[in-house]
């Protein structure tokens, strides 16, 4: 009900911006107010999707993937299960979730800290300082020798893990960041919602002005039509600003999905 309740006042949004009030209701079939809903989700969402996608961790393990060893090259690759993306289209790999300091993670731990694992919520009041200097120093040590790890994904639903000079990785359990396409209006930050609301507006705009077109200017017995189609397409001309607007902000600090390196 709240899903359908955006969506119903993102498109009485749209038809005041519109100025569409007096005509909404006697607009030809497959072009009235509630098929407007169809273009955002076809249209809108996966544009928006391309710069500002929708995010949610996996844990990696045989219930999620399939892990298949190619013969040739020894490469480990992993294959994320149908069932898991919910029939939502995958975008990309952010990365490993580096912060899950969970057993989720468990197998990156392995060959640095052994299986050491800091028990959040444990208060020991006695020995923290020692805890704390010995998870430093351990940070330190594993440090030395620590390769790092980064995500070769392959569109649509593989990835390997890779380290320095080519080395492939095969790990029992780790948790990573998955990009995929909004379904709905629902997992949009509220912050870019002004964007999306525009950007939104102007493909209805265009959607109507390209299909009306048709209808504007029409000589019948009873009537000349009039469309007023104008203002249709000033909007549906608002597109490529948008867009372009989404492009200088997407790799900005903006963008949570963005990787931003701070040098001093």
């Amino acid at each position: 009900m709240a899903l359908s309740n955006d969506m119903t006042l993102l498109l009485n949004k749209i038809e005041r911006r519109l100025g569409l009030i007096p005509l909404s209701s006697h607009l030809p079939v497959g072009m009235q107010k509630p098929d407007w809903a169809n273009i955002i989700k076809e249209d809108t969402l996966v544009t928006f999707s391309r710069y500002y996608p929708n995010r949610f961790k996996l844990i990696i393990n045989d219930d999620t993937v399939v892990k298949k060893k190619e013969e040739k090259t020894n490469i480990v690759w992993y294959y994320i299960k149908d069932e898991i993306l919910q029939n939502c289209k995958l975008l990309g790999i952010k990365d490993i979730d580096w912060t899950d300091t969970s057993a989720a993670n468990s197998s990156l731990s392995n060959g640095s800290m052994g299986t050491y694992y800091y028990p959040a919520g444990v208060p020991c009041i006695a020995s923290t300082f020692e805890e704390i200097v010995g998870l430093q120093t351990m940070a330190d040590f594993a440090s030395l020798y620590n390769r790092g790890i980064t995500i070769d994904f392959q569109y649509p639903n593989r990835f390997s893990l890779r380290g320095l000079g080519n080395t492939n990785y095969d790990l029992s359990q780790f948790v990573v960041i998955l990009l995929v396409e909004h379904k709905n209006i629902s997992t949009i930050s509220p912050t870019m919602m002004e964007t999306f609301e525009l950007l939104a507006t102007c493909d209805i705009a265009n959607y109507l002005f390209m299909n009306l077109r048709y209808y504007d200017n029409f000589e019948t017995a009873y009537v000349n039509i009039d469309l007023k189609l104008n203002e249709l397409q000033d909007w549906a001309n608002k597109r490529d600003t948008v867009i372009e607007d989404l492009k200088n902000a997407y790799v900005s600090t903006s963008n949570m999905e963005c990787p931003i390196i701070w040098s001093v």
